[in-house]
């Protein structure tokens, strides 16, 4: 099953000659979401989205609101999970920070620690090569 890959923004192949491939559509958060609300059985089969601006949505939310935001998401990524699986949809979920995992799972953005593990759970730890690290999770979020 296919599912969402959150990779750091430095690691794509345009910041560096040995890195990600960024996938080919690139699309705001706030835009993915409003697609999914509209129905997944309208994205075209087979596509891959580069989705940028959730750190910024998340810091724009501002301290109390964040986790409201994040739940948000989840619940918005949960109920199209089956639709992007049936599509084979590829999703990158691209952060500006420097994502952490440890006893959770975080960006920091700003000076501030954005909680990611409220949208995608503790995602496995992947590496394409040394020093190149990205997270993966499926559609249905579960993990």
């Amino acid at each position: 099953m296919k599912g969402y890959q959150i990779v750091e923004e430095c690691y794509l192949r345009p910041y560096r000659d040995d890195g990600i491939q960024p996938y080919d559509q690139r699309i705001g958060i706030l835009d993915f979401l409003r697609e999914l609300k509209a129905g997944a059985e309208i994205l075209p089969r087979c596509s891959a989205y580069q989705v940028v601006g959730l750190d910024e949505a998340l810091y724009l939310a501002g301290r109390e609101g964040r986790e409201v935001v994040a739940v948000d998401i989840r619940r918005v990524l949960q109920q199209s999970a089956q639709s992007l699986d049936r599509r084979i949809i590829e999703v990158q979920v691209i952060c500006k920070g420097k994502i952490k995992m440890g006893h959770g799972f975080w960006l920091e953005f700003r000076g501030e620690e954005l909680r990611l593990d409220s949208i995608f759970g503790v995602p496995r730890n992947c590496s394409i090569r040394e020093g190149i690290e990205f997270y993966e999770t499926g559609f249905n979020l579960s993990s």
